[in-house]
């Protein structure tokens, strides 16, 4: 049994000395490490979100052992990497040459390394190591019951970008029940803490970005590159070799095991601006039951489709509807699949912003930005000073106006329980916003059940807020602009 963890040959995370965000987890990880007692912290978010950069931020000051699944290979070449890895650390080539063939042989000798001293073990892209099935976590259990926790000052980081493998085989599993376990979900950047990444660019352009990538890190880092956003999207979208042309089924490897429907719901949903249940069944030739609740709920838990429905409807309703959530792949299907076979061709390389389509790119930011005030009605519900009052939000349709206006919805209401309607009208242009906004939302009211008669309040959202004209009409009883939305959420 080895005693001194010193003589590990030791990593020692490169300081990155720009970052940022990240307050609630950095608290919450640091709180974790005081326990006083062994505990396992489970971290996921999607590819890119910035899970190693929080971790190694976090807890680079601790000894650390980090041992990296490796993409689409079996159970058998998981256990060797892992052991050329120990080898390395431990300055013991013959570790690496050692003939193991399940996990608790594995975890028995790393447990021989981290029996004292401050340690933490980081297991990284857990679902390959896994491969995706229960037997690592199994005897990761015994392990731990057994070993591992009896160091009062390990911590156990368990790390993936696979939301639903980490959710549905890690925290739901009953080998980990009950065993001093934390779960950090590792979400996108904020629009805060994203204007705070791009804060050299106005905020505009940095809405621009966060509707077209979301809050994600590795992506916005590509869009720094340049002297505008939009030159730096284009350049890294539709140039041969571009970085995010080949993103799209980097995702799908990280995120899910390799299940031909995934792929086929994202691309169905990519070519309809939304779907029902029963219309994802019709497509896929499946019955509307438990497993497709399951590649769905998993689709879900990746951030990659919402389903939404009326606020005033239960989620089962037959009105519910399926979308592509996440901006990055929204962005992607729209402007560079139909043309990737040019983008390979090289077509875009000399001029790629004369891949994009300004009127198509504007038109489908309007729709991301729809989006973005659905995901944010906290926000602007304290905003608009409700925030303390219990409310349901969400859109409205129903089979009334699908059946005579299928393009008919508010994208954005309140029902409060002070007996307000709060209508949100959302318009993401590069303009002021007219009077003719008045009679498009005046016939959306006319069209709202309203049968408790609750007081209609009007809100607009919108970058540069209303014209002269709409301000002097007195027709909206809020106004949020652009400026409203980037300050400290």
């Amino acid at each position: 049994m080895k005693e001194d963890p010193i003589q590990m040959k030791l990593i020692q995370p490169i300081e990155n000395k720009g970052f940022i965000g990240r307050s609630y987890e950095l608290k919450r990880i640091a709180e974790i490490t005081q326990l006083g007692s062994a505990a396992i912290v489970v971290v996921y978010g999607r590819r890119r979100v910035g899970k190693t950069e929080l971790i190694e931020h976090a807890l680079g000051k601790r000894h650390l052992l980090k041992f990296e699944g490796l993409e689409g290979r079996p159970a058998q070449d998981q256990i060797n990497n892992v052991l050329y890895q120990l080898a390395k650390y431990a300055e013991d080539p013959k570790i690496a040459k050692l003939h193991l063939t399940n996990w608790l042989e594995v975890f028995d000798i790393i447990a021989e390394y981290i029996s004292t001293g401050e340690w933490t073990l980081y297991f990284e892209e857990l679902q390959w190591l896994a491969n995706y099935e229960n037997e690592f976590i199994s005897d990761l259990k015994y392990v731990w019951d057994n070993t591992f926790r009896r160091n009062p000052k390990l911590l156990l980081v368990l790390c993936g970008s696979s939301p639903s493998f980490m959710i549905n085989n890690v925290l739901k599993s009953k080998a980990l029940y009950n065993r001093s376990t934390y779960e950090i979900p590792l979400a996108p950047f904020s629009l805060f803490e994203t204007a705070q990444f791009l804060k050299k660019h106005s905020q505009h352009e940095i809405m621009d970005a966060y509707l077209t990538v979301g809050g994600i890190p590795e992506y916005l880092k590509y869009l720094k590159q340049d002297s505008s956003i939009f030159l730096s999207l284009c350049r890294n979208s539709f140039r041969r070799g571009a970085p995010f042309v080949g993103e799209y089924e980097r995702i799908f490897v990280s995120s899910l095991a390799n299940n031909e429907h995934y792929h086929a719901i994202i691309q169905y949903l990519s070519k309809v601006k939304f779907a029902t249940r029963k219309d994802i069944a019709k497509f896929l030739k499946v019955k509307t039951g438990g497993y497709l609740s399951s590649i769905l709920r998993d689709l879900e838990l990746c951030n990659f489709i919402k389903q939404y429905t009326p606020y005033n409807l239960k989620e089962n309703s037959m009105l519910s509807r399926y979308c592509i959530h996440d901006n990055f792949l929204t962005f992607y299907f729209k402007f560079i699949n139909p043309i990737e076979s040019d983008i390979a061709n090289g077509d875009f390389n000399d001029s790629p912003s004369k891949a994009i389509n300004m009127e198509a790119y504007r038109k489908w930011q309007g729709y991301a930005f729809e989006r973005f005030c659905r995901s944010n009605h906290r926000y602007i519900a304290k905003k608009l000073g409700f925030e303390d009052v219990r409310y349901q939000s969400g859109v409205f349709f129903n089979r009334s106006t699908d059946k005579n206006d299928p393009g008919y919805q508010i994208d954005l209401l309140y029902s409060r329980e002070d007996k307000v309607l709060t209508i949100c009208e959302i318009k993401y242009l590069q303009s002021k916003i007219n009077t003719s906004v008045i009679d498009e939302i005046e016939g959306k009211i006319s069209r709202l059940p309203n049968p408790n008669n609750y007081t209609i309040q009007k809100i607009l959202i919108s970058p540069y807020g209303p014209s002269d004209s709409l301000l002097a009409r007195g027709y909206f009883d809020r106004i949020i602009m652009l400026s409203d939305l980037f300050e400290n959420q």
